[in-house]
């Protein structure tokens, strides 16, 4: 039992012993898990947001009015049979004029006019994407049948406003994985730093018969601390910043069509990423660090 404590014991010992070192490791931690947080943040809403977006692409496909309801039919099945495709829905010219004056609010009354024999509108198909990467090109396939007046589905904006998230959304996943890495780094050099301060001690466990475990596992425990207590900081300011923004933004990234993630249960879940990423790269850097030092030193 002594055997498991002693180590423990020795790493509190040194995390307050070298005060100014531990705090100089619990800041590069902190400030390196509040960008990982920041950019997390950034990237699961992004991603969100994305998905969003590309859930609501849709196709929407006026038939000629000479078309009838047999070849209304054969349109349907054809257009079904496109790879990529995963649902066509029916919309009469009556249903389409109804959407089109709703969309006008009150304003819409004006086209009251238009119900009956004067409608104006065209039978239509609504054509929903299994990938939006695919609606350039079966936009196309649409439009070259015969019996199709119109295809539309935004054009080249919403294929760039699709692409541009999806390379924000990598980007920032990229940017978590830089601040990983460098994070770890800097923990590698500030308990090096620790270790070359502490060469006496580590000379005189030597000498009295220590093995390279004894020695490293205060190292390593000391790590596994600084780790933990440096992802307390950012843990509190994404709860606490992220609650803000998101009812300060109403829930929503400048419009309804860009919902935010909802603040519970998304701020535990990255607390816990947090926490246990803080962990390990205290341990891992702690561990390469001390394990160099010895290799060192022999």
């Amino acid at each position: 039992m002594n055997y498991i404590l002693q180590p423990i014991r020795e790493a509190f010992k040194g995390l307050f012993r070298h005060f100014s070192m531990t705090f100089s490791s619990l800041m590069a931690v902190s400030v390196t898990l509040a960008l990982v947080s920041l950019f997390l943040m950034l990237t699961v809403n992004l991603q969100d947001i994305t998905r969003t977006v590309e859930s609501k692409v849709q196709i929407h496909v006026q038939i000629e009015p000479e078309v009838d309801e047999a070849g209304i039919q054969a349109l349907q099945t054809r257009i079904e049979a496109i790879n990529g495709v995963q649902e066509v829905t029916f919309s009469s010219k009556e249903e389409e004029l109804e959407a089109f004056i709703e969309s006008y609010g009150k304003e819409g009354e004006i086209f009251e006019m238009y119900r009956g024999e004067q409608n104006p509108m065209r039978n239509a198909f609504i054509v929903e994407l299994g990938d939006s990467v695919l609606l350039e090109s079966i936009g196309n396939q649409i439009k070259n049948m015969e019996g199709i007046e119109k295809a539309a589905y935004g054009g080249t904006n919403t294929l760039q406003l699709i692409k541009m998230l999806q390379r924000i959304r990598d980007g920032g996943l990229m940017l978590v994985s830089i601040l990983g890495v460098l994070a770890l780094f800097l923990i590698i050099n500030t308990i090096k730093i620790t270790i070359q301060s502490r060469s006496h001690e580590i000379s005189i466990m030597r000498t009295i018969g220590a093995t390279n475990n004894f020695i490293r596992a205060p190292f390593v425990i000391e790590g596994f601390f600084i780790g933990l207590f440096g992802s307390l900081i950012p843990i509190g300011v994404s709860i606490l910043g992220y609650r803000y923004v998101y009812n300060a933004l109403g829930g929503v990234l400048f419009t309804p069509i860009f919902p935010l993630r909802e603040v519970y249960p998304f701020v535990w879940f990255l607390s816990y990423l947090l926490a246990m990423l803080g962990i390990v790269l205290g341990l891992v850097g702690s561990f390469i660090s001390v394990t160099r030092y010895l290799r060192g030193v022999r």
